[in-house]
């Protein structure tokens, strides 16, 4: 098991695993809160420093995430994986391979049961899962964040199981855990209460009695308060148990407006959120020396449950304003025009006793009566639903003491610039929680029988409480439609907002809440809007969205700002945006209906050209020697610059999905020229090892070349499918290569001829064809003399000195690895010479020169570490070749060190068959000693 309540840790069959330092440990931790979501680079580079990241952090946390690849691996269930928004932290057998996940999964469960001994039963086993603070280990402000609120979910999780087992009349058991509970938290009316129970069912009434008057006098005399409802009304039942004392006549108190709406019933989730609007709650005596009006803005998108969470919460807390609970609808987004602040102030005004014949005429007047009478007292005020700070701002009191909640899907800055307002942005729920608010909707018997398609549907409602709430609720009212019915027609892109409608409440439509925040843009925004509802990948640079949008990349960071402060897209990390499926959905749909197909296409043409330039641009930045097929492309209208091969990395990193989803995305639509353009700039894939991706891509590429009836095209992708299947060591690799180097001769394209035949010298060298390796690979030595900056020269000579290295050549090794690298040294090819000497050094070490091939493979590790080598295999070899002489030399432990380190390189990079090679030497060495 995976342990993170306590100290982070792994355990195999008892036995505990060494996952890393600290630093380390934060990664692994960073990955794991996130449940099985992909966490980007640079977010974890921000967990585990803050603001103080190293220059090469990005680097060094690959590396991290390699050692725990390495670590991670004898444990059943539990893997970290590459996924296209960065790395995922997944348990894909059972929920016990992590104890989180185990903890999280029995609260859901106890949430969804009825029964209170099963409840009891598994808040038990989720506690006791617990074996100290949790995330000890790894240090940070981000891990300090997180362990408080994990703390704090355990506190509420034990609290829940306190509360159960008095409901099962436990008290007596109680009272010890409870009295250092109440004494650990001096000011918490949920323990006070507890306790209270606790002794009163113990037989300690007058314990009882005693502790609740400590409580109200700590309360009154530190912070000013009275004990509320909960604590009272106990207070009330336990002296209903000894004879009361004769009390004078109640007076009837002056009727208080109190405005709320119902609360919804199966309210879900949202904890924290709860608790920052608990932590802004004015003092309870309603003054404190002038402090301001305390306001708080919820904002989100339509249907992210804003509303319900404000409403909630405001139920929760409204004991704690006794002079009245205010509330309305602004109208800011929906049908009808919004609210005035006159006609809201005339409402307010009655309900607070004003008759309505004495109302003041002018706004001005009415503004100022309604301060007046705020004055002094403590009241809340949830204005829902407002469209701007000018709705808002004549509603505000003009004394401490009250409280005004607003909700928007406007992010209502000017209240936070002008008032204070403290914005609290309302996002979708967890995926615990959207499993909690379906689970409680359709029953915990129909989601535990049809667990897979509540995941989908979950998954298809883009985890949005108003979608959820609809499906799910359709699934309630309709006991003989199976959950799998229903995801069947959300499955559907062209129908998924038809199917989230609810009878003919416009409320109850996504479709509907959507276009009330679409139809408030300015039409540039929604020209915008509806190109990025083209876009086929997971997000969108500024520079993108210009290339979608026809306008510059400025003019496009405005309006997507503007469009995020509308909660119509999200801003994610590095300055980028994205859409959750069901926006998205809108956004396409809206573009189908008001854009024509030719203006449709000229916008997807005017994306694939941005990213076929750009990535052309990138991929000669990582890759200067190499010769590309595609030369001259027309540039955009607003090109992008990229000055280093720093900067080329970090785009391909950070567009990997983009540029995948567009090169599909060019297939579908047949725009084949745009597909063959981007495949030949793919070549960043094989520096991040993603070998089924290169495949992927080149098989979709070939679709576009050969229907275009380029031969040279087809070729190119034919040589990248055959090159990517060849270091998988998958058989189909040859007639790959062997097709490719036919057409490229056909095409009169020497570099894809010169390459393929290497690639066909480097299998059939792999396969123990050695003659045939030869024969193919001395013909393209031939061809590359004379060819480009010499580049294929030298890497020919390195592939035939690592041949005969296999036939046992030594003298021969040694010559093509010493022509190799000085002519790798000659143009500058830093990666290209760390090969050439791991070639070299395979050389010297066949004739027994152990020591001359060390130093040779330290200089070949030196290179690869300063370089983007560093990330493919090219310092795995060099690890491996040292590894062998050290292991000669009697040098055993560190010999085993490097071997790790190659195998971890393979290994990460997918290249599982060569990791599994160096396991056994590793296994041999190991036997050796032990013999």
């Amino acid at each position: 098991m995976l342990r993170l309540l306590g100290e982070v840790g792994a355990c195999v069959d008892g036995a505990p695993v060494d996952l890393g330092h600290p630093k380390q440990l934060c990664v692994l931790a960073a990955l794991g809160v996130e449940h099985g979501r992909a966490v980007p680079i640079e977010r974890l580079v921000e967990r585990v420093w803050g603001g103080a990241a190293p220059r090469r952090g990005h680097e060094t946390v690959h590396s991290y995430v390699s050692r725990l690849r390495r670590a991670l691996g004898p444990l059943d269930g539990v893997a970290i994986v590459r996924r296209p928004g960065g790395y995922a932290l997944t348990a894909d057998t059972t929920p016990a391979a992590v104890d989180l996940y185990r903890f999280e999964d029995l609260r859901a469960q106890a949430e969804a049961d009825t029964d209170d001994e099963r409840v009891a039963a598994r808040l038990g086993e989720a506690l006791a899962l617990w074996r100290g603070r949790a995330l000890t280990g790894p240090t940070g402000d981000w891990v300090e964040a997180e362990r408080e609120r994990l703390e704090r979910e355990r506190l509420a999780t034990q609290l829940e199981l306190v509360e159960t087992r008095l409901r099962l009349g436990q008290g007596t058991r109680l009272v010890a855990e409870l009295a250092v509970l109440a004494a650990a938290h001096p000011y918490d009316e949920r323990i006070a209460r507890q306790y209270m129970a606790a002794l009163h069912q113990s037989g300690r009434t007058a314990d009882a009695l005693d502790h609740y008057q400590a409580v109200r006098v700590r309360l009154a005399g530190e912070l000013g308060i009275d004990p509320a409802a909960p604590l009272t009304d106990l207070h009330r039942r336990i002296l209903a148990a000894v004879p009361p004392e004769p009390e004078p006549e109640p007076v009837p108190a002056a009727p208080v407006p109190r405005q709320l709406p119902p609360s919804i019933r199966d309210f879900t989730g949202r904890a924290d959120h709860l608790a920052t609007l608990d932590a802004l709650l004015p003092p309870a005596d309603g003054g404190d020396g002038g402090r301001a009006v305390v306001i708080s803005a919820l904002d989100g998108s339509g249907g992210i449950g804003k509303t319900t969470l404000a409403v909630h919460w405001a139920h929760r807390v409204q004991h704690r304003f006794p002079d009245g609970t205010l509330y309305t609808n602004l109208r800011g987004y929906g049908p009808g025009r919004p609210a005035s602040a006159e006609e809201v102030l005339d409402d307010f005004l009655v309900a607070l006793g004003v008759p309505a014949a004495a109302l003041p005429a002018g706004p001005g007047a009415r503004e100022g009566l309604f301060r007046s009478l705020l004055a002094g007292r403590r009241v809340l005020l949830v204005l829902d639903n407002a469209n701007s700070d000018d709705q808002v701002r004549p509603l505000l009191p003009g004394t401490p003491g009250s409280m005004v909640l607003t909700t928007s899907r406007d992010s209502l800055t000017g209240l936070v610039v002008t008032e204070a307002a403290h914005r609290l942005t309302v996002d979708l729920l967890t995926e615990p929680e959207a499993l909690r608010l379906v689970t409680g909707i359709i029953g915990s018997v129909r989601a535990a029988a049809e667990p897979e398609a509540v995941a989908e549907l979950i998954a298809l409602c883009a985890r949005l409480p108003l979608a959820l709430r609809i499906a799910a609720g359709r699934a309630a009212a309709h006991q003989h439609v199976s959950v799998a019915g229903i995801v069947a027609e959300l499955a559907d892109d062209h129908s998924r907002l038809d199917a989230l409608s609810w009878g003919r409440d416009p409320r109850a439509a996504v479709r509907t809440v959507l276009s009330w925040s679409y139809d408030r843009l300015p039409p540039p925004q929604q020209l915008l809007f509806r190109r990025l509802g083209l876009h086929p990948g997971p997000d969108v640079s500024p520079p993108a969205a210009a290339a979608l949008g026809g306008c510059s990349p400025r003019e496009a960071q405005v309006l997507l700002r503007a469009l995020a402060e509308a909660h119509l897209i999200e801003p994610v990390a590095g300055g980028r945006y994205r859409f959750h499926d069901l926006l998205r959905a809108y956004a396409a749909e809206r573009a189908g209906e008001q854009d024509s197909p030719a203006d449709r296409r000229s916008a997807l043409d005017g994306l694939l050209t941005w990213y076929s330039h750009t990535a052309h641009i990138a991929d000669r930045r990582l890759y200067p020697a190499s010769t590309r097929l595609v030369a001259g492309l027309a540039a955009p209208a607003h090109p992008h610059a990229l000055a280093d091969r720093d900067q080329a990395w970090a785009w391909f990193t950070a567009e990997r999905a983009n540029l995948v989803a567009a090169l599909h995305q060019a297939v579908a639509d047949g725009m084949d020229a745009h597909a063959v353009h981007l495949v030949d700039a793919f070549g960043f894939l094989i520096l991040l090892g993603a070998w089924e991706e290169r495949i992927e891509t080149a098989g979709a590429g070939l679709v576009a070349a050969r229907r275009s009836g380029d031969r040279a095209h087809e070729a190119n992708v034919l040589l990248a499918r055959g090159e990517a299947l060849n270091l998988l060591k998958r058989p189909e690799a040859e007639a790959d290569l062997v097709r490719a180097v036919e057409l490229a001769g056909k095409a009169g394209i020497p570099h894809i001829r010169i390459s393929g035949l290497n690639d066909l010298g480097q299998l059939m060298g792999s396969q123990g064809r050695h003659t045939e390796a030869l024969r193919h690979l001395e013909e393209a030595l031939v061809l590359s003399r004379g060819v480009d900056t010499g580049r294929w020269e030298a890497i020919l000579e390195g592939i035939i000195g690592a041949v005969h290295a296999d036939l046992g050549n030594h003298r021969q090794v040694i010559e093509h690895g010493e022509r190799s690298a000085r002519l790798r040294r000659r143009i500058g090819d830093v990666e290209g010479e760390a090969c050439a000497l791991a070639v070299l050094a395979r050389g010297w070490q066949g004739i027994g020169e152990h020591d001359r091939a060390i130093v040779h493979c330290r200089r070949a590790i030196a290179l690869g570490r300063r370089s983007l080598g560093s990330q493919d295999q090219t310092l795995a070899v060099p690890l491996a070749v040292l590894a062998t002489s050290l292991h000669r030399l009697g040098q055993v432990a560190e010999a085993v060190a490097c071997w790790r380190e190659a195998a971890a390189i393979y290994a990460d990079r997918g290249l599982n068959a060569d990791a599994a090679v160096i396991h056994g030497r590793i296994r041999a060495a190991r036997s050796a000693v032990a013999g």
